[in-house]
């Protein structure tokens, strides 16, 4: 466990190992661990992490989840929602360049498949999500168990990092920011991670160019979860407008740029067919890159 990187989530100051132990020097408090993962949350957010235990056996009934045995293969998968995925990660290293062994914080990083290409590629890596599910939530990863690379996982929430201030150079927020009503107080936590001119990654979060087309596929996708048994994490979850998230991410960072990777024809013809018989503007998935500022 890099210690120069975690944090206490109540404090943000720096951890401390004392065998399996982990606990908050600080402020004299320990964090529990379910199998191999450390439980660095606030005490008031423990029930957050129940319900991305319930999301997450819901999640799996969709067509969108990965079986665990195609993990180690992810994103090059053959379903056109892989698929996506699969041409959004090539953009993302384009966008990245060289690693350099740089540092990136992964939120929401699910069964933690984006951590494991990008060590694959060079980067150090740091994966977060609430779920520690086994198929879907970071135990899942145990997936890569046979693999030489490694990256460092630990049970977190979106609107408080365990990371420290100033710590990482790329921080990314994969197929997660939309499950927050206030995505603001995690773009904070982005800009407070991150070092001076650091970069910010928003990718795979679905984009409108209008409000009604984002309410209503919001709304259809939380219709959809609630008939699998659950709506644990729904209360919060939206699609972004266009014109309101640059405005928001504008606050925060400084140089955003959009990247609309080429997803192919077949995806846009299917997209454009599919809006014209929904009689709405579907989501477009573009890549968001900023900088942090000095």
């Amino acid at each position: 466990m890099d210690l120069s990187v975690w944090a206490c989530p109540v404090c943000l100051s720096r951890l401390s190992l004392d065998g399996d132990a982990v606990t908050c020097p600080a402020e004299g408090r320990s964090f529990r661990r379910i199998r191999d993962l450390v439980i660095l949350v606030r005490p008031e957010q423990e029930e957050v992490v129940d319900r991305a235990q319930a999301f997450a056996a819901a999640w799996k009934k969709t067509r969108w989840a990965a079986p665990r045995e195609l993990i180690p293969s992810l994103p090059f998968v053959g379903n056109s929602a892989w698929r996506q995925k699969a041409v959004s990660f090539r953009k993302l290293l384009e966008v990245l360049g060289p690693a350099k062994e740089r540092k990136v914080v992964d939120i929401g990083a699910g069964n933690g498949w984006l951590s494991y290409r990008l060590s694959e590629a060079g980067f150090r890596c740091f994966a977060t999500d609430a779920s520690w599910d086994d198929d879907v939530g970071l135990g899942g990863a145990s997936a890569f168990k046979d693999s030489s690379l490694r990256f460092e996982r630990a049970v977190g929430t979106l609107d408080r990092w365990p990371i420290q201030s100033t710590c990482v150079d790329v921080a990314i927020c994969n197929a997660s920011l939309h499950y927050m009503s206030n995505v603001g107080h995690a773009l904070a936590e982005a800009k407070r991670v991150l070092r001076p001119d650091g970069t910010f990654i928003l990718m795979n979060s679905p984009v409108h160019a209008d409000a009604t087309s984002s309410s209503r596929a919001a709304g259809d996708f939380r219709k959809r979860i609630q008939n699998l048994g659950n709506d644990s994490l729904l209360s919060q979850y939206s699609h972004f407008v266009r014109e309101d998230l640059e405005a928001t991410m504008d606050e925060y960072f400084v140089d955003l740029r959009r990247h609309d990777p080429n997803y192919g024809f077949r995806f846009r013809v299917s997209r454009w067919i599919e809006g014209r018989i929904l009689g709405m503007n579907l989501a477009s998935f573009p890549i968001y890159v900023a900088r942090s500022g000095s």
